[in-house]
């Protein structure tokens, strides 16, 4: 998703694994923006998930620390509102449940609400990563009002967007995954990457989209602190994991009908964990 300059966006957490791939998508698709980060991840566990060569971090913290800051809500805006030499700030804030902890709501819903309105004079954007559930749904109604819905999409998603959006009938419905049995989305055969041209943010994008259909492909994650060749070797074992889990999940969804419903779900948990691929394949093609 492209964002606008002076827009607050909401974005609705889940988990880290897709909070962190969705900023690195973000960072591809708006790379002329310089990314700061405030979390409530301390740095040696952030590094684990994320390139922190490509953004600006704080730790969301009481404790003190090099790159620390306080869940103080007038901190905060100052350190967003600060006079910036560029423009081009995107900012991220993980941490809103940390700070309504130590602040009273409706203090905090006005400070909100002042932030935001330095942020749309000055032309930067900031996205509020909040968990929704951990709120009043009358307070989270009030943010909802002052903020815009953020819907990162995946590469993919976003050139079904492109492709279409020269249709008359087109509209703003993102592209969506058709759904397993197993409540997942369904796995796609992907075109394979050829080792000539293979880069770094290649690799990230296919992870991202990898990630999107619902498998754990955590056994890539070394490659991308290796040199390209090294890289494209480890590449290409994961890839060949995630065929056979394609394969593995089509001919159960063919199949379902016959099997164990209590089976198929965690056949399926194995087959996105891309774990005991030959005692699966062992199990349904040779009583196919």
């Amino acid at each position: 998703m492209e964002v606008s300059r002076g827009c607050v966006y909401l974005y609705e957490f889940t988990n880290y694994d897709r909070f962190t791939a969705d900023i690195e998508l973000l960072m591809d698709i708006n790379h002329e923006f310089e990314f700061t980060l405030l979390t409530r991840l301390p740095t040696r566990r952030l590094i684990e998930k994320l390139d922190l060569s490509k953004v600006s971090n704080y730790w969301v913290t009481d404790k003190k620390s090099t790159n620390s800051i306080r869940p103080d809500i007038v901190e905060i805006s100052s350190l967003i509102t600060a006079d910036k030499t560029t423009l081009n700030c995107f900012f991220i804030l993980d941490g809103l449940e940390l700070i309504a902890t130590e602040a009273d709501l409706d203090e905090l819903i006005r400070a909100l609400s002042s932030l935001f309105d330095h942020i749309k004079t000055q032309g930067i954007v900031l996205a509020i990563c909040i968990d929704t559930l951990a709120f009043d749904s009358e307070w989270i109604v009030k943010l909802q009002y002052l903020t815009e819905k953020l819907v990162v999409k995946s590469p993919d998603s976003v050139s079904v967007k492109e492709e279409s959006s020269t249709n008359e009938e087109s509209n703003d419905i993102p592209y969506q995954h058709e759904l397993g049995i197993d409540g997942g989305p369904r796995l796609a055969y992907l075109a394979k990457l050829p080792e000539l041209g293979f880069t770094r943010e290649i690799l990230v994008k296919r992870i991202l989209q990898w990630r999107r259909m619902g498998l754990d492909v955590s056994a890539i994650e070394p490659a991308l602190a290796y040199e390209n060749h090294h890289a494209y070797q480890l590449y290409k074992l994961v890839e060949e994991d995630v065929r056979r889990a394609t394969e593995l999940e089509r001919f159960i969804h063919e199949n379902h009908g016959a099997l164990d419903a209590s089976q198929i779900a965690v056949d399926m948990f194995r087959v996105r964990q891309l774990t005991g691929l030959d005692e699966l394949e062992k199990k349904y093609y040779s009583s196919s």
